[in-house]
């Protein structure tokens, strides 16, 4: 019976070292570097404009473009009919990839009068499409009331896609999912 116990731990102890080498820095097979290490990178990442994205903590490469027109907000108070007021919001690389965050000060937002495109998420990837109303009510919600928020819907981190019209006003929101 010690035996067995014995060839039992000395199998464990083989498996658990075999696994804390596995833990070592990556060889860059693509490459073919085979002496650098995590370490020697620097601490930020190179945008398209030769600048240094916050990183934050991550390994997120670079930051994500949004499509032309496009601005992603985060809303500072809950919106009333017609209008928000909300931050810009820029991308910070985390260990869950790339989060957008508000900064700088609130600015004032009134949306088109008439058919307004609004969206709500409903978990990775995917949305539903609500009147605008229904949109403003889960925005307040989630900054005020989490549990007044109901399947499928949820609260993750108050940002939203929109895009303007020429004269400013919102005409279309999209609440962004992340987890």
């Amino acid at each position: 019976m010690k035996s067995a116990r014995r060839l039992v731990s000395a199998l464990a102890l083989v498996a658990a070292a075999g696994s804390l080498a596995a833990c070592g820095p990556e060889d860059d097979k693509a490459g073919g570097s085979t002496g650098g290490s995590s370490a020697s990178k620097p601490a930020g990442k190179q945008t398209d404009g030769g600048g240094s994205a916050d990183q934050g903590g991550g390994d997120c490469g670079k930051p994500p473009k949004l499509p032309a027109g496009h601005k992603m907000v985060e809303i500072a108070v809950p919106p009333s009919k017609g209008s928000m007021s909300a931050k810009d919001a820029e991308p910070t690389c985390t260990p869950n990839d790339w989060i957008y965050h508000g900064k700088g000060e609130a600015k004032y937002y009134t949306f088109i009068s008439g058919e307004v495109k609004a969206e709500l998420a409903t978990g990775s990837g995917s949305t539903k499409t609500v009147p605008v109303g229904e949109l403003w009510m889960h925005a307040g919600d989630c900054m005020t009331n989490t549990g007044a928020v109901k399947s499928p819907y949820s609260c993750s981190g108050n940002i939203y896609d929109i895009t303007l019209d020429g004269a400013g006003q919102v005409k279309t929101i999209k609440e962004v999912w992340h987890p």
